[in-house]
Parts: C-alpha cells; structure tokens; sequence
C-alpha cells in the first residue's frame, strides 16, 4: 500500500511544479515582500511598476496624474521598493512611497477659497513566507503621514497647517490553484489613527487669533477582510477582492473612520524591456 501511494505522490509533486511555474515567476507585489525581475515593467490600473534590479522596484499610481481636468493639476506620486537578495523561504521588504497635491488643485477643491499645498508620505515593511508551490503567507506593518499647509482669504486672511498618520498591520496569504488561478486573503488591522490636528492663524485690523483644533472619529472601526482572486497569463496579471471593514484611501493610505465595503482590484499588462 505505501509503494503506490508514495509513487502517486512523487508524480503529483513532479505535475504539479511546472504547473505553478508561471505565478511563481511573477509572485504577487502588493501585500507581499516581492519585487518585479530586472527589466520587467507591468503597466495598468492602478499603478505601474518597473523592476531596476531584482531586488529594486521603482512604481507610481496612474489615476492621480490625470485628475487634471477635474483638479486643474496632476498629482504625482512616486514610490520604491527594496527586498532582500535571498527569495525561498523568507523574504523581507522595505517600501516608501510620496504624493503631492499642488496648490492648484487645493484651490480647485475648496472652490478658490483656499490655497496651499499637501504632502502624503507612506512607509511598509513586509516580510513573505514561501512555504510551498501552493501557499505563501506575508505580514507587515504600514505607516502613512500626511502633511497640509494653507491659505485663504475672505473678510481675514489666514494660515494653517494640518497633520494625521496612520499605523496598520496586514496579513496576506494566497493559495495557487492552477498555473493561472490562484485565491487569496487580505486581513489589515488598524492599529492607531491620530486625530487630524491643525493650527491657524487669522487677523484682521482690530484682532488676532490663534487657534490649535484636533477632532477624532467617535466610532471607528478597526479591522479589514477582503477574500479575493488573481490571475497570471504569459503577459497580464488580474486581481481582485471584495470585503469589508476600514476603507483605506488609495496613494494618500489613511484609513475610514467607518467601516465600508472595500473593492480591491488592479489590472496589468507585463513585458520586458529588455527583450
């Protein structure tokens, strides 16, 4: 009875390895520690990622540059990615990231009653878990921070600044099915999320004041769960998730106060430079 079995899974095991060739030549590299391959560059919805080296990948979100018509002003955002050299079993990653929105675009928000300008700045360490062909876990903590400073004027003019950051921890594992197909799970915890404070000045002829304001949500949620699927062809990556709980803003990664539905979906076509 063992000599069949043993041989029925020697042959399973020798199937099943190039079937899972292709997602594992091009592993998932959001909420996972891993990089794009030298030379690679994937293009789509909601970001573009370029691979310097194996262990360097440089990216930017797509939508926030053409927000032009809306916002009268692109928003740039730019972002590396730094993991370690060894890949099988652990692999470890470090991620910054930065957003700006100029002050054209804050005019056009707040309808020409303000002007300024606002810095999002996010961090991540991640670090991934090959266990098999089939299965790899990741976990990681992420950092967002964002910066505003303005100006507006009505019967007073005035100057203000206001902050807010955010601290979470994720877990992310997917399970390959096929050489194409694999399922996944997303849980984010939101560790802390500090009031947004601001501090502004306004002056007239007859009075100055200074003010210092912090406000905080009263209710807010904590815990995020997006079940979701991916897909891996010769050229295009396709992945998606649909949960619910906190509702973290895409480029600027602050978090909900309330919990929402939450739609995870990216879309890619992949190529190499150098070929």
């Amino acid at each position: 009875m063992r000599a069949p079995l043993t041989v029925a899974t020697a042959g399973f095991l020798a199937f099943t390895a190039p079937v899972f060739a292709q997602q594992l030549d091009h592993p998932r590299t959001d909420y996972a520690a891993y990089t794009r391959p030298k030379g690679v560059l994937a293009a789509g919805l909601p970001k573009i990622e370029h691979g310097i080296i194996d262990e360097v990948m440089v990216g930017t979100y797509l939508p926030p540059w053409f927000l032009f018509p809306v916002l009268k002003a692109p928003v740039p955002s730019a972002y590396a990615k730094f993991r370690t050299p060894w890949f099988d079993p652990v692999t470890v990653s470090l991620r910054f990231g930065a957003a700006y929105l100029p002050e054209a675009a804050v005019i056009e928000l707040s309808d020409g009653s303000a002007s300024g300008s606002a810095v999002s700045l996010t961090a991540d360490m991640t670090a991934s878990y090959f266990i098999d062909e089939r299965f790899t876990v990741s976990v990681g903590v992420d950092w967002a921070h964002l910066q505003a400073t303005a100006e507006g004027e009505e019967t007073t003019s005035m100057q203000g600044a206001s902050s807010a950051h955010t601290y979470s921890t994720r877990a992310f594992g997917e399970w390959r099915l096929t050489r194409t197909f694999a399922l996944s799970l997303l849980t984010r915890v939101l560790i802390y999320q500090s009031p947004v404070n601001a501090s502004a000045t306004s002056e007239s002829d007859a009075v100055s004041v200074d003010a210092e304001l912090s406000g905080e949500g009263t209710d807010q949620r904590y815990v995020t769960i997006v079940p979701g699927v991916s897909f891996v062809f010769k050229n295009w990556e396709i992945s998606g998730g649909l949960g619910y709980g906190v509702f973290y803003l895409p480029v600027l990664g602050l978090a909900s106060a309330k919990a929402w539905p939450v739609l995870d979906f990216a879309v890619a076509y992949r190529f190499d430079l150098y070929d």
